[in-house]
């Protein structure tokens, strides 16, 4: 027998997480598992890249499951040793952290969540992880989902969904203190579901770069669409319906529909801008960006809840509406890739479209191009193949227009079944001036003080 492999530390590894176990195809332990340093979806922004200082500050759930947070610089091409701002009281990758960076540079950390209070921390400097303070928690009860931007001068917005809407709250004083929360989102529930969890929003945003007030995107999905039977169903296994969008422009306070009309709060199905509809599938939202214009992107896939096929699009506003586009098929909801605009008419796609291990979320990623304004898709280069395990939960480095290429992108590698045969979970990163993807490769220790 070989010898067990010394692993590093936790703090340089990721989370291995496993959710659900009911509706499974043949052959799973569970319909999503594997390696979630880097999940989900809905918890952005992940890492943030700062050019004053050419520096990408990124956040991600380590190994024993506590929000941790690195750093690599641009100039030196070095990755800073991770630091654990905390810990979590399970190993739920739905509480894995986000990240917030003002405009006087500290930086805020809001982990915990999943249906929980949400924490926060804030640097005691600016642009430097080694020293944090407790800031106040979102103490709404049953938070989840944290996204949190500046959009307003001297203000932080973190926007969440507390089932079975989507709401939202500013502070005004550097999160020492957070307003009442504002409902953006309350579907409701109709009267023959199972309650309010089951009729959940779930929702994707984005700020637009530049001078403040800066524009807000929210896409979001809905969990629920069927009678308590159907919902029961394999055919209808946690299916999110439709595309619903809306933006603001002045710090929240007034939310508007594709076509500029204005909103009232909360936001009702009946009156929400429905964008994309998806009949008796499911969606899965992936990534929201803008363009250099404002318009906004979003990357989701449409897939087919009862065989786990999905086909990944890309909507795209335009002046005539909304235009959507089938780039490629792959089989599993939870496969999940960033969309990146490294120009207006350069726009790529890294994700996990090659199957590794059947029907298991995660695979080898692909490279998907568009040059024309994402009408049209070209695969243009496999980014890792032959891998034995998955990787997965591609995030994007915001700020990425202005990046130099060298690390656009990071996620999460390990394997996808359950019973897996390790836990062990690395990190990896992308730009599309490297010649391939490489784990991150974290220096040794700080040696101790003392």
């Amino acid at each position: 027998m070989g010898e067990t492999p010394v692993l590093p530390p936790a703090e340089c590894r990721g989370v291995w997480y496993s959710c659900g176990s009911a509706n499974l195809l043949p052959g799973q332990g569970a319909v999503y598992c594997g390696p979630m340093a880097t999940y989900c979806a809905w918890h952005r922004p992940l890492a943030i890249y700062v050019p004053e200082v050419g520096r990408t500050f990124f956040v991600y759930g380590n190994a024993d499951n506590s929000p941790t947070i690195s750093l690599y610089d641009h100039a030196s091409g070095e990755f800073a040793y991770p630091v654990v701002l905390g810990s979590n009281p399970d190993g739920d990758a739905h509480r894995n952290p986000t990240l917030l960076i003002d405009e006087d540079g500290f930086l805020y950390v809001f982990y915990g969540a999943h249906g929980h209070v949400t924490h926060s921390l804030k640097s005691d400097r600016p642009l430097d992880i080694s020293s944090w303070s407790e800031a106040a928690p979102l103490d709404d009860p049953g938070t989840s989902y944290p996204q949190p931007w500046q959009i307003t001068p001297g203000e932080l917005f973190v926007s969440y969904r507390q089932a079975p809407g989507w709401r939202f709250r500013v502070s005004r004083d550097g999160a020492r203190t957070w307003e009442t929360s504002g409902d953006l989102v309350n579907f409701g529930c109709p009267e023959d579901a199972r309650g309010c969890a089951e009729c959940s929003i779930y929702g994707i945003t984005v700020a637009a770069p530049g001078d403040y007030p800066r524009r807000i995107h929210f896409a979001w999905s809905r969990l629920g669409g069927g009678t308590p039977e159907e919902m029961d169903s394999k055919h209808l296994w946690a299916r999110r319906y439709n595309i619903y969008y809306t933006y603001s422009d002045d710090g929240g306070a007034t939310w508007r529909r594709s076509d500029g009309s204005a909103h009232e709060l909360p936001i009702s199905e009946e009156e929400a801008d429905q964008i994309y509809d998806c009949g008796q599938r499911g969606i899965w939202l992936k990534d929201i960006q803008v363009d250099s214009e404002g318009r906004p992107y979003i990357l989701f896939i449409d897939s087919q809840t009862e065989t786990f096929e999905s086909k990944w699009m890309v909507g795209r506003q335009t002046d005539e509406g909304w235009k959507f586009a089938h780039v490629t098929d792959s089989d599993h909801m939870y496969d999940a890739g960033a969309l990146v605009i490294v120009a207006d008419d350069d726009l790529r796609i890294w994700g996990p479209t090659t199957d590794v291990q059947a029907h298991e979320d995660g695979g080898d990623i692909d490279e998907w191009q568009s040059r024309d304004g994402g009408a049209n898709w070209e695969l243009t280069r496999h980014l890792t193949h032959g891998s034995r395990y998955s990787h997965n939960h591609v995030k994007p480095v915001m700020g990425h227009q202005l990046g130099t290429g060298d690390l656009r992108v990071i996620w999460s590698y390990g394997d996808s079944k359950k019973p897996p045969e390790t836990e062990d979970v690395r990190l990896y990163y992308y730009g599309e001036a490297m010649d391939e993807p490489c784990e991150i490769p974290f220096p040794s220790p700080p040696e101790d003080p003392r």
